[in-house]
């Protein structure tokens, strides 16, 4: 290919009038790769990004949207070491500044809210994947092994985008390190972050308890994913503990409330569910202030903690896993590419990824 194509966000308005544009392929400089789009994400959430303004996900504009893809190296700078033209790669949207680790932003999704991480997302990555060339980070361009996730285990690439939910779904599981044998409440559970939790834990060798309203999805779940067990939220704090609590005393709780989320119950639900020395990780969206059970958790010493993303380690980790065949991908574990989209079709893209907001879906784009 010998010019690039980019889907430029002009600006968050509605309706919305995104543009693709054409240009020169991007070379390398210092400390950045090149890497050439195979798939890149579109989250169910999307649109109404674009569309309406938001502080929890506010970026630079005119730039390119989209953050985590799979692609293949086209060009690196002077200092690459490692990656070679060619190379399969998982584009790693979160970016840590590189003399502060203090500041972090997701590279075309959301540029942090300070000071700092609102300058680097602006002055220095405020393009992101929905291109068919993307400069990144160098750090953030993670080798796959093509070998073993391609050939051996003869995935698609575009199977790979999966590892946008897992990997952030492993950095949950980390921070309160889950244990093989241990018992873990995911919820909410059906969406496409807490079903991915579920997988996660499972894959980790714990039970799961998945929460969730959607019976057909918390089914699925049950039925594809080993050690799962399912409760069906009621909103009644009280009954649903009692619900949770039938499957014995739980060890941890990974949350995954959604940023639309309302009146919050099945926190309080699950905090009480926990044995003695419980451990919590939020990693959801939800603005609200919720309901926290203070005395008990004081009593019991539960720990919580909040969590946003991964570490590149971890990240490494939950890629070994996959490679290994510890994690599947594919239909028979509950996987979907429900549509591959070129950047000219955006606006269906963005209306496919609408519909299919649940556990195991996913609609990309495929420059």
């Amino acid at each position: 290919m010998t010019s690039a194509k980019s889907l430029i966000v002009p600006s968050v308005s509605s309706p919305l009038a995104l543009r693709v544009e054409s240009g020169p392929v991007p070379e390398a400089g210092p400390g950045t790769a090149v890497v050439e789009i195979l798939a890149s994400l579109i989250g169910p959430a999307y649109g109404f990004i674009l569309s309406h303004p938001s502080p929890h996900f506010a970026f630079p504009t005119p730039s390119i949207f989209g953050n985590s893809a799979v692609g293949r190296v086209v060009s690196t700078g002077p200092d690459s070491v490692t990656l070679k033209k060619g190379q399969l790669v998982f584009v790693n949207s979160y970016i840590e500044a590189r003399d502060d680790p203090e500041v972090a932003i997701l590279l075309g999704l959301m540029d942090g809210g300070s000071e700092k991480s609102k300058k680097l997302a602006n002055d220095a990555w405020r393009n992101g994947t929905w291109t068919t060339h993307a400069v990144v980070p160098l750090e953030n361009a993670i080798p796959l092994d093509e070998n073993a996730l391609l050939g051996k285990l003869g995935y698609d690439v575009t199977e790979l985008a999966y590892l946008t939910r897992w990997s952030v779904a492993y950095g949950g599981m980390s921070t309160i390190n889950v244990k093989a044998g241990e018992t873990v409440i995911v919820g909410p559970a059906t969406g496409q972050f807490g079903g991915a939790a579920v997988e996660v834990a499972s894959a980790l060798g714990a039970r799961v308890i998945a929460l969730g309203r959607n019976t057909e999805v918390l089914s699925r779940l049950k039925a594809t994913i080993p050690r799962v067990e399912t409760v069906i939220l009621s909103g009644d704090i009280d009954k649903d503990t009692d619900a949770i609590q039938a499957f014995g005393p739980a060890d941890a709780f990974v949350d995954f409330t959604p940023t639309a989320a309302k009146n919050v119950t099945h926190i309080s639900s699950a905090i009480r569910a926990l044995r003695r020395r419980g451990r919590v990780a939020f990693m959801g969206g939800t603005s609200e202030d919720v309901p926290i059970p203070y005395w008990l958790v004081m009593m019991n010493s539960i720990e919580i903690k909040g969590r946003f993303m991964y570490t590149r380690k971890e990240l490494r980790e939950l890629i070994k896993m996959v490679e290994n065949g510890v994690l599947k991908l594919g239909k028979s574990v509950g996987h979907e590419v429900n549509g591959r989209f070129s950047l000219e079709d955006w606006d269906a893209a963005l209306d496919a990824a609408s519909k299919h907001a649940a556990w195991g879906n996913q609609v990309l784009f495929t420059p």
